[in-house]
């Protein structure tokens, strides 16, 4: 008899941000105070191929009960969500131009130029300021009493972007337990010169690592442009396999444990809201990983979620897909695949 207790252990452990979300997409109706965040996204697409996931996060006093309910609803284990007392704005703005260009700035000015009312939950909304701190924490930085310990039976885990001191501790505190799978996004702040010494330590234990182009050749300045040489580097710190974005959705996949080097292109997609599309491949590839073991297989799974999260706006639009989609999606674009 399988007792309560163990029913609530996860699949896997996802840890990042919950938002709530104020996009104006380029192509598609706005999206207004709904929940986002990179955990969302990620865990949605990592629910989209049936697994459960296990959420932690920290929210503001004030974040919206419902949407975490809603969350619940619908299978996420929220032990790991805490409402923190401590300054945090949970409000996040996005607006996009042509060529999906995003802007992050002057709310007012976007809801004008698109003659729509401003929300009066925006007034004073003010950008993250981009600060990465070695040794402070802020109020959204992952402490250790944060997790569950029954999460840390679950078999695998992803780090969203969060900041360095969380992306720092969190490798240890998941594998204190049983996970066994341990995935990163690199977070822009720390991929930088100045934290060139402290990257190896950061991701030597896990097993895979991800990042942008633009945030590989910024960590790289000086030392390498070739971006498979810089994949090789990083994945000699430990990972299996290093994972390297470029803007028009291409994935570069370095597998350490064969030596391959892999191009994936994206799936061929109508983008109407590009939001959430690096966490929605992030949760797609943790799924595949843990079906499949095999980095190339968890990115092509990581390259359809990132499609499908595009065609539409939210974490939720992952859940509605129909059936057999992905699996007809990646039927296609395993005949895509290129050897490097």
């Amino acid at each position: 008899m399988v007792t309560e207790e163990v029913r609530t252990i996860p699949d896997a452990v996802l840890v990042g941000r919950l938002q709530r979300e104020y996009i104006l997409p380029a192509a598609a109706p706005a999206c207004l105070d709904g929940l986002g965040g990179n955990l969302a996204y990620a865990a949605a697409a990592f629910a989209s191929w049936g697994g459960r996931a296990g959420l932690v996060s920290r929210v503001s006093a004030d974040f919206p009960l419902d949407r975490l309910n809603r969350l619940e609803s619908l299978g996420f284990l929220l032990d790991g969500v805490h409402a923190v007392t401590e300054p945090l704005d949970s409000r996040y703005f996005r607006a996009y131009g042509e060529g999906n260009k995003a802007y992050f700035d002057n709310p007012i000015t976007h809801f004008a130029e698109r003659q729509l009312p401003f929300p009066p939950e925006l007034f004073g909304y003010q950008p993250r300021r981009k600060y990465c701190s070695k040794t402070d924490y802020q109020a959204n930085s992952f402490r250790v009493t944060d997790m569950p310990r029954l999460f840390l039976e679950a078999k695998a885990a992803h780090i969203c972007p969060i900041d360095f001191i969380s992306h720092k501790i969190l490798p240890s505190v998941l594998k204190a337990g049983m996970i066994q799978t341990l995935t990163m996004r690199a977070c822009t702040c720390y991929m930088d010169p100045i934290f060139w010494e402290d990257i190896r330590a950061l991701i030597s234990d896990l097993t895979t690592f991800a990042m942008t182009d633009v945030q590989a050749l910024k960590l790289f300045q000086g030392r390498s442009v070739d971006l498979w040489e810089i994949a090789e580097h990083l994945a000699g710190y430990g990972p299996e396999a290093v994972l390297v974005q470029t803007g028009d959705g291409t994935t570069r996949l370095y597998d350490r444990m064969s030596q391959k080097r892999w191009i994936l292109p994206a799936y061929r997609a109508r983008i109407s809201d590009p939001t959430g599309m690096l966490d929605a491949f992030d949760g797609g590839f943790l799924a595949g990983f843990q079906q499949s073991r095999e980095p190339l297989e968890a990115a092509l799974c990581g390259n359809i979620s990132a499609s499908m999260s595009g065609e539409g706006s939210g974490p939720y639009f992952l859940l509605e897909c129909l059936p057999g989609l992905k699996e007809m999606r990646l039927q296609v674009l395993r005949q895509q695949i290129i050897a490097a």
